[in-house]
């Protein structure tokens, strides 16, 4: 990268309801692919399109256990933070007004947000998503060959992944334990019987 260019950073929003090790690996396909030189995790107090749902474990527990899971990388702590931006503010968490918040505190970064293929897909449904196409360039997550619908004027990387690791089997109790990093697997048998 050119030494004037513009720092690659990258937000990952979600409820790491528990964070597990597909989460962390994502991240280094980040770095791999997109050249992002750092990822802020912002779990969120609640998603707008899970209203009524609360999560298995509080606010404190999952921004500890992503504390954890990164500190325990060799990138961790330094490539890696997480933010309380929106676990802080009032619910439900709209990703527009954190994008708008990291974009005001480094306004010369080239910003970009970790995605599923089914959000990237509903993405011209959240909140104010203008303000998401003008500001962000997206990191689409596919799976198993999955097509990446182009959207005009949205600027999107395909990172293709794979990885068994899933939250909802975690909270289901049908989770494996080398999907859980090392240091949180105390805490997810507590808080989620797993």
């Amino acid at each position: 990268m050119p030494e004037n260019s513009p720092q690659r950073l990258a937000l990952f929003g979600g409820t790491f309801d528990p964070v597990h090790n597909g989460h962390l690996e994502l991240v280094e396909a980040a770095f791999r692919v997109c050249n992002v030189d750092r990822v802020i995790f912002v779990p969120c107090a609640q998603s707008p399109f899970k209203s009524g749902q609360a999560t298995r474990a509080n606010a404190e527990e999952r921004f500890e256990m992503i504390e954890n899971a990164l500190a325990a990388r060799e990138w961790g702590e330094s490539r890696a933070t997480v933010s309380r931006f929106e676990i802080d503010r009032p619910p439900p968490s709209y990703s527009w007004e954190t994008a708008a918040q990291f974009s005001d505190l480094e306004s010369d970064a080239d910003w970009h947000w970790i995605v599923g293929t089914d959000q990237w897909e509903e993405i011209e449904r959240w909140a104010n998503p203008d303000i998401l196409r003008e500001l962000l360039t997206f990191i689409v997550v596919t799976r198993d060959g999955d097509e990446i619908e182009e959207r005009d004027g949205w600027r999107h990387i395909p990172v293709p992944f794979e990885h068994p690791a899933s939250a909802t089997a975690i909270r289901e109790g049908r989770g494996k334990p080398e999907w859980i990093p090392e240091p949180n697997r105390e805490m997810v048998a507590r808080i989620y019987g797993a």
